[in-house]
């Protein structure tokens, strides 16, 4: 039996259960234990491990002290009915709580009182857009100056002014204790709102900040920014989906260096922001003096998209407020009080200030701030392709045929390789290898609830001899990879090396078939029906979605290149040989990866047409070698910017953006080649070149001079190199070891940038290769760095990563790599 320690921390970090619907039983002297919501409770705080006398999930109790119970890994209660979107580390959980009036279910007492609301069943995500009201105030607490705020008139006058308003998530900051008693007072809090937090807990005491919501409420976080300074959040049900509103309140100049602290505590709360998946509204109190929050990604704020960039409308005015005036230390007025918004998904329908004049005969203002609320419009009306969404389950015939007869509607006749109907547009599939279509049917039998998708090359028929096989699972509720790994090692019993990959945003499997190694992305669709979950992937979590755009993207390209399909087929497998023999060919050693260049390739195709195959590589060159990098290469036109007559997108600040920018073809648009760096862009343009010169020089001949696939003469371009060389690390299998540092090779090439190297070339096929070794070369230019330079640069790169080493050789001691 373990100990009510370890079963907290299992609890705490296992994504597999829920936090918030699990709870302790604390031993209290002289009377029934005291049920301690988990989320509240502090290790190693007032509450002492031994004294942890039961814990409950769902109000089935699964660990007992006195009667040596721990059936947590057996019993089916607290367990997440979806992944979270406010995940750990990024935030610990907290349980939302709503008022009861009732009997506790738990003890058969009749007691009234704030317990922990019970995870909603979920909105079902309608074609249509939600609406909601959001509403963020600083009430202005009593702490200071309390004999000139007048605190127990305003109360009452602010409370009225927040039932007034009408909104569905209300975000306060500066919270005190009388103000919470009343809230949690009136009738109208008690009737139709959630807390986001514990209030008999510390929380709010710490922070001042309150979240309450009369939507359903599925998660509760927090995330600390610094001293009584935090993120408060939640996740509510809309129409639309699961919606993430998060409120915050920044440090104010009246703190020693506030404005350091301001600066700091943005930086945590980017990070916080960047492990939500999804769409967020996060408002507060930012003190930042009318400047705006400009550190944070990705957002937007939605006072400026209504009233204009210009509108400097202020939410704190001591010439017009005489609380702002008691609290000023420079007397300027600021709007330090917003609403961001951050994804596509999310407009500003209105806004307006609330407060901004007394609310009493005497000139009584409700607080020194004025509130702000924002109605938004939560659009899941469209997916990311733009296109209208469809009900659940109902999928467009060019993407899902009807399904074969005795597979449960769920896979497709032809085993992951779909064939549209006739008549679709949909250019038809290629016929599939017979170890692809092995692989394919034995998975769709082993998981029959799911939906198995086919990407990459060999979907789009351009794969090279020995390239991988890549496929996309979309399987509905939430993923136990555990269970997956399970049924996937029965299916293909076969297979060796099968492993889970560790560190991607979305689970995933690898393994080998016969000569094939096989890269399986799963992705869990919650609510959202497998066969459904490309159309609708915009509801799902980022991650989620890229995973799934990959199938889009293969449609987009067999869609943009359609009536010259094998023109594409063919340019598109030369160019990849091309890139493969002069080392272009691999994302993580700072190259192209295979959309990439198969965008490249279908924009050569259409705008090209059927030419002949010589003439048509040869128009690729030209292409791409004289083509401005600055400007941002995308399939179609692209919102982010002006189109030109060829599709492309106008220039753009070439300061700010990565050297290469090639678009995803599909929603959520993204660049695919932002691992290669400015060196990277001048050997592409080099290699370019030298191809498009090579076929000039060629003329009419029928076939590429030999040339042109031969490896590059690179003795003569780097007069030293850095080997990298990767060992097995007792207790771990290899092919992790080596997995992890392969990931991390480009960050050594800018280590070695750093070092004075200023053409560095990853190439990234080993030169030498055992069970339990593998080295690869990076060339270091004509005018490499000398060995200590490079071990300095190195040093810290290897630090993290067991088994790998990092030498200096010079230009004759590597091989001819190839």
């Amino acid at each position: 039996m373990r100990t009510s320690e370890e079963i907290y921390h299992r609890i705490r970090w296992d994504p597999r259960f829920d936090p918030a619907r699990f709870v302790l039983g604390v031993n209290v002297r002289g009377t029934a234990p005291k049920r301690v919501p988990l989320p509240a409770f502090t290790p190693g705080g007032d509450i002492p491990w031994h004294r942890v006398l039961f814990i409950e999930a769902d109000g089935e109790v699964v660990w007992d002290r006195a009667a040596g119970l721990d059936r947590i890994d057996s019993a089916p209660v607290g367990r997440s009915r979806r992944p979270r979107l406010l995940r750990a580390p990024s935030f610990t959980a907290g349980t939302p709580f709503r008022w009861s009036a009732g009997p506790d279910g738990r003890t058969g007492v009749p007691a009234a009182g704030w317990r922990a609301a019970p995870a909603p069943a979920g909105t079902a995500s309608l074609p249509g857009p939600a609406r909601l009201r959001v509403l963020t105030w600083n009430t202005l607490w009593d702490r200071y100056d309390s004999d000139r705020i007048d605190t127990a008139r305003r109360r009452p006058l602010l409370l009225a002014a927040l039932e007034h308003a009408d909104a569905d998530v209300i975000a306060l900051q500066e919270v005190e204790a009388g103000l919470l008693h009343l809230l949690l007072s009136a009738p109208w809090v008690r009737a139709g709102y959630t807390l986001g937090t514990d209030p008999t807990g510390r929380d709010v005491d710490d922070t001042g900040l309150l979240l309450l919501s009369r939507l359903p409420v599925r998660e509760a976080g927090r995330h600390p920014l610094g001293p009584h300074k935090a993120v408060a959040a939640i996740t509510v049900e809309s129409a639309a989906g699961p919606l993430v509103v998060a409120g915050t309140h920044l440090t104010s100049d009246h703190a020693d260096g506030g404005a350091a602290r301001r600066q700091v505590e943005l930086a945590r709360l980017a990070e916080a922001l960047a492990g939500i998946d999804g769409p967020v509204v996060l408002v507060g109190d930012f003190n930042d003096g009318g400047r705006g929050p400009g550190v944070l990604p990705e957002v937007r704020d939605a006072w400026s998209e209504l009233h204009g960039p210009a509108d400097r409308t202020p939410t704190f005015d001591p010439l017009a407020n005489p609380l702002a005036a008691v609290s000023s230390l420079s007397g300027r007025a600021g709007r330090l009080d917003r609403v961001l918004l951050r994804g596509t998904g999310l407009r500003a329908e209105a806004a307006a200030l609330l407060g901004t004049a007394p609310a009493s005969v005497d000139g009584l203002f409700v607080s020194d701030h004025y509130g702000v609320t924002v109605d938004v419009v939560v659009d899941g009306s469209t997916d990311p392709s733009g296109e209208p969404a469809r009900p659940a389950g109902v999928e467009p015939e060019s993407v899902h045929p009807p399904p074969a007869p005795g597979h449960c509607g769920t896979a497709p006749a032809d085993p992951g390789l779909r064939t549209a109907p006739a008549g679709s547009g949909v250019p038809e599939q290629s016929p599939a290898d017979p170890l692809t279509r092995r692989v394919v049917s034995r998975l769709r039998d082993a998981l029959p609830e799911a939906v198995l998708h086919v990407v990459g090359s060999r979907r789009l028929g351009c794969a090279l001899p020995g390239a991988d096989l890549d496929l996309v699972l979309a399987l509905p509720g939430v993923v136990e990879m555990s269970a997956v790994e399970a049924r996937v090692r029965a299916a293909l019993p076969a297979a060796t090396g099968l492993r889970q990959v560790r560190g991607a945003r979305v689970p995933g499997l690898r393994l080998r078939v016969d000569d094939r190694d096989v890269d399986l992305v799963v992705v869990a669709t919650g609510d959202v029906p497998a066969t459904a979950a490309v159309s609708r992937r915009a509801v799902l979590d980022t991650a989620a979605a890229v995973a799934l755009s990959a199938v889009s993207d293969a449609e987009e390209l067999l869609a943009a290149v359609r009536g010259h399909r094998s023109a594409f087929v063919g340019l598109a497998r030369q160019v990849k040989a091309w890139a493969r023999v002069r080392g272009l060919d691999s994302a993580p050693f700072g190259g192209l990866p295979g959309l990439a260049w198969t965008v490249l390739a279908a924009r050569t195709v259409r705008q090209a047409g059927d030419l002949s195959a010589v003439p048509l590589l040869r128009q690729f060159f030209a292409d791409w070698a004289a083509w401005d990098w600055r400007e941002p290469i995308a399939l179609h036109p692209s919102p982010a910017g002006p189109a030109e007559p060829d599709g492309s997108v106008a220039p753009v600040d070439a300061g700010t953006d990565p050297p290469v920018q090639i678009m995803t073809p599909s929603a959520p648009v993204r660049s695919c080649s932002g691992q290669v760096s400015a060196a990277g862009r001048d050997l592409l343009t080099r290699e370019l070149y030298a191809g498009w010169e090579l076929l000039d020089a060629a003329g009419a001949a029928p076939e590429p001079p030999p040339e042109v696939l031969s490896p590059p003469p690179l003795h003569r371009r780097h007069a030293a190199w850095a080997v990298l060389t990767v060992r097995a690390v007792r207790g771990e299998a290899f092919s992790v070891t080596l997995g992890r540092v392969r990931g991390r090779v480009r960050a050594l090439l800018t280590a070695v940038e750093r070092a004075g190297a200023a053409e560095p070339h990853a190439w990234p096929r080993p030169f030498e290769r055992t069970p339990e070794l593998t080295r690869y070369a990076i060339g270091l230019g004509p005018t490499p760095p000398d060995p200590v330079r490079l071990a300095e640069a190195a040093a810290p790169w290897t630090a993290g990563l067991p088994g790998a080493t990092v030498d200096w050789l010079p230009g004759g001691d590597v091989p001819t790599l190839r």
